[in-house]
């Protein structure tokens, strides 16, 4: 048991230290989130794995960051003008609907997944929170998305542009809110985190 607890502050002890490093390297908001829910999981995960909080962390961390890679990928896409399909060229306009209609099919099923799961009392704040970002994100964001491919004329798109970068500040503002919700229920549980600034 005692090498068992060395074992555990040392992986505490290489956890402070790798976060003082990443302070230093990551000027970038969303790498901020990433990693403060990596060293959440790891930290969760080395302190007192088994319980049935901190596997349900583990699980949701996972879905949520799947989540949000998959929309910052898209959103750089539609950025650099890979979603401006023109459709007389009906094959590039059909892969390019089909693959935004793909994303919301996507975080569809990773929210059947959260939906699936049963949170403990201490952590239905963070559960609801983070099944309304996935809703969000499907309903808001890829909606607007696929008006956006199948729209041709460029003012419109243009318009639309616009509103998919006000839904997107929106799902970012719910992202944090998220991350909230996960620190409370953290503390909740019995794992004290600090929120990233």
């Amino acid at each position: 048991m005692i090498a068992n607890l060395k074992k555990q502050v040392t992986n505490i002890n290489c956890l402070k230290e790798l976060v003082l490093k990443m302070r230093y390297l990551l000027k970038n908001r969303d790498m901020r989130i990433i990693i403060l829910t990596l060293i959440i999981s790891t930290f969760a995960l080395t302190s007192c794995s088994g319980n049935l909080d901190f596997g349900y962390n583990e699980k949701i961390a996972g879905l949520f960051y799947s989540c949000k890679e998959k929309l910052d990928e898209s959103y750089n896409k539609l950025l650099e003008g890979e979603y401006d399909a023109d459709k007389t060229d009906e094959l590039s306009y059909e892969m390019k609907l089909k693959e935004v209609q793909a994303l919301s099919s996507y975080i569809k099923g990773i929210k059947s997944e959260v939906n699936a799961l049963k949170p403990s009392e201490a952590a239905k704040s963070f559960h609801l929170t983070t099944i309304a970002y996935m809703t969000r994100i499907t309903d808001g964001y890829g909606t607007l998305l696929v008006k956006y491919v199948d729209e041709q004329k460029k003012g419109a798109r243009q318009a639309l542009l616009r509103d998919i970068t006000d839904e997107k500040a929106k799902i970012a503002v719910l992202a944090d809110t998220c991350l909230e919700k996960q620190v409370e229920f953290l503390n909740k549980v019995g794992i004290k985190v600090a929120t990233a600034q």
